[in-house]
């Protein structure tokens, strides 16, 4: 399977907030399927 990255477009108050943050303009991010599945559903070791 080849790598798939995921890019996902910022609404307006989004960009806002992440300029606001970080003092950088976004568009939209982008995530690699892993990155996006631990974002989503983070996997937890219980004992």
């Amino acid at each position: 399977m080849a790598d798939q990255n995921i890019k996902i477009e910022l609404t307006p108050a989004q960009k806002a907030e992440l300029e606001k943050a970080t003092g950088k303009t976004v568009e939209s991010l982008e995530l690699s399927v892993e990155e996006l599945e631990q974002r989503i559903a983070p996997r937890t070791m219980s004992l």
